[in-house]
């Protein structure tokens, strides 16, 4: 039978494809975009296809390159049957538009540079480009096309416009031309993969030429979250994740007197509004918020069950984000407190497995987080079984990914 076994298996690795992705974030770097891409190569190689990823030296969020990578142009190395090639890139986190353009742009040129030559020698059969940024996306559309191989996109977040949301850009000529790298983008792709139906519905409107596209959320792997009995003591909600702009999570923090809701913050992560929300801690310990370092991703789904519930905010609505927060909270069987609009509150209301607040609107997350402490252990209880009951029937990583593969294997 371990005969006959391995000579299937050994046939279906024969029959995968060899497969690029570019990216300009992965591991070690923490967050969600370098685990979600970490997450889809891992599943391209347990499918049986030959994985390579063509990333930036790692740097976020600290806006400097990692030690161990530092005075490279190129690395490569082999992690997890993985093939990885890091090319260089100038790091920065700066709030400075122009200081962030010119870091993507650096990693735009490396990729046109070194990325190119790359592609050349190992013909892979499909590149996946992941979106944004814009300006190596569309690099990578490019290299790909001129390689030969089949050019599948894979946005994450609709920019120009989610910057434009975030306030970080305005309209004017330098929205158009990013607007006009976005289209371009789309008429030069094979495919489409979206995190969300809103960024494959936006995708259509701006691209009418029908194509092939795919519905990839960013899924967890269930065998390796821990459903522990309801936690004992006062109620606890954590966050683990960046601590940037778009999640606001300073604002939170100023905002809800946890204290006085008698339940406890903890908070995970590093970012840009990390030593703000330590100073607060320190001036301000009657409120209940613990400040923890960020831990890898390995250690999420056991610090999770340690928790009631948690948080998922946005400051302000971003067409198209479905955080994949939500899909962590749903595998670990705890309630949510989604701050947001659009996909991810209708995924979160309608399961019912938490409580859902305009983004900014902190009188209604404080409504929601004092309708958290009053509930009953049975209703508690209620919540946590339509979490699981949810990841089962529509958000099963499983029947994704073998979905996923015949997406592939259908080019």
């Amino acid at each position: 039978m371990s005969i006959i076994w391995h000579g299937l298996f050994s046939h279906k690795h024969l029959m995968g494809k060899k497969i690029t992705i570019i990216c300009i974030s992965y591991p070690p770097e923490k967050g969600a975009a370098p685990t979600r891409i970490y997450n889809l190569a891992a599943m391209l190689r347990d499918h049986g296809h030959e994985v390579e990823v063509v990333t930036a030296m790692p740097n976020y969020p600290l806006g400097r390159i990692f030690p161990d990578f530092r005075g490279k142009l190129v690395q490569k190395e082999r992690n997890n049957s993985i093939n990885i090639t890091r090319l260089w890139i100038y790091p920065s986190n700066s709030k400075k538009p122009v200081v962030r353009i010119a870091s993507m742009l650096s990693y735009t040129i490396s990729l046109y540079i070194l990325g190119l030559p790359y592609l050349f020698v190992k013909r892979p059969d499909m590149v996946i480009v992941s979106s944004p940024p814009l300006l190596s996306g569309y690099a990578g559309i490019i290299i790909s096309r001129i390689a030969g191989a089949k050019t599948v996109l894979n946005v994450s977040d609709l920019w120009p416009l989610s910057a434009l949301e975030l306030q970080a850009i305005k309209k004017g000529a330098f929205y158009k031309f990013l607007e006009w790298i976005e289209k371009r983008m789309y008429r030069l792709a094979d495919a489409y993969i979206g995190q969300s139906m809103e960024i494959l519905d936006h995708i259509k409107q701006l691209q009418p030429k029908p194509k092939k596209q795919f519905l990839y959320r960013n899924l967890q792997e269930t065998s390796r979250y821990i459903h522990k009995p309801r936690p004992e003591g006062r109620k606890k909600i954590v966050y683990a994740g960046l601590l940037g702009i778009a999640q606001g999570l300073y604002d939170v923090c100023t905002n809800i007197d946890f204290g006085a809701l008698n339940v406890e913050f903890h908070i995970y992560g590093d970012g840009y509004e990390k030593e703000k929300i330590q100073q607060l801690i320190a001036a301000q310990p009657q409120r209940n918020i613990f400040y923890h370092e960020s831990i890898p991703a390995a250690e999420v789904p056991r610090m999770l069950s340690d928790y009631h519930a948690t948080m998922v905010p946005l400051r302000t609505h971003i067409h198209g984000a479905v955080p994949s927060k939500i899909f962590m909270a749903m595998s670990n069987a705890i309630p949510v407190f989604f701050s947001g609009n659009g996909e991810g509150a209708r995924i979160v209301r309608e399961g019912r497995i938490g409580w859902v607040s305009n983004p900014s609107d902190y009188d209604a997350l404080e409504c929601n987080i004092k309708q958290f402490v009053a509930m009953s252990d049975d209703e508690y209880d209620t919540m946590r079984a339509n979490c699981k009951q949810l990841r089962k029937a529509q958000f099963n990583k499983q029947s994704q990914d073998a979905a996923f593969d015949d997406f592939i294997n259908s080019f």
